[in-house]
């Protein structure tokens, strides 16, 4: 997907570096009702960095990785395989790059990402009013598997779990 364009723009990915840090923090106030800190978000980013407790082992990797148009950050993602399954923990778009396939070019670096690090499924957890996101995430083949009720805060709202194999 790198090079496709949007918008008039070119679409590139990268890994987060500590520097996106700010950045990151600031579009998830911006996205989040319950938002990550930006000591989370620098802790995130220090793992799949391999600089902070995780990094890539035998045991777990973990991934953040941004969209960038034009040298904007346009979206992220966070997520780790650990005894052979993915996780997806976060994935965004900025406000003003929805509707342009962001979203969508994500999720597929980032199930390519789990693939090549030998997981046998995925999971995932989205508020149950996020209908963009189900949406999503159906695309690609992820399955309901069960309900977390009261689950998300502000508001409080149910998390629906899917599963990709």
């Amino acid at each position: 997907m790198t090079g496709e364009k949007r918008t008039g723009g070119k679409l590139a990915f990268r890994p987060l570096c500590d520097t996106d840090t700010g950045t990151v923090a600031a579009l998830e106030r911006k996205i989040f009702g319950t938002p990550w800190s930006e000591k989370t978000v620098a802790d995130s980013i220090a793992c799949a960095a391999g600089t902070g407790f995780g990094g890539f082992s035998e045991k777990a990797a973990y991934v953040a990785l941004g969209a960038f148009v034009d040298g904007t950050l346009s979206g992220y993602l966070f997520g780790t395989v650990m005894a052979g399954e993915g996780e997806l923990h976060r994935i965004a778009v900025a406000p003003d790059f929805r509707q342009q396939k962001i979203g969508s070019a994500l999720m597929e670096e980032f199930l390519h990402w789990v693939s090549c690090h030998g997981a046998g499924g995925t999971w995932l957890e989205v508020r149950a009013g996020n209908h963009a996101a189900i949406t999503l995430y159906r695309k690609y083949g992820f399955l309901e598997a069960g309900r977390r009720r009261h689950y998300y805060q502000n508001p409080t709202e149910d998390a629906l779990m899917f599963v990709y194999h």
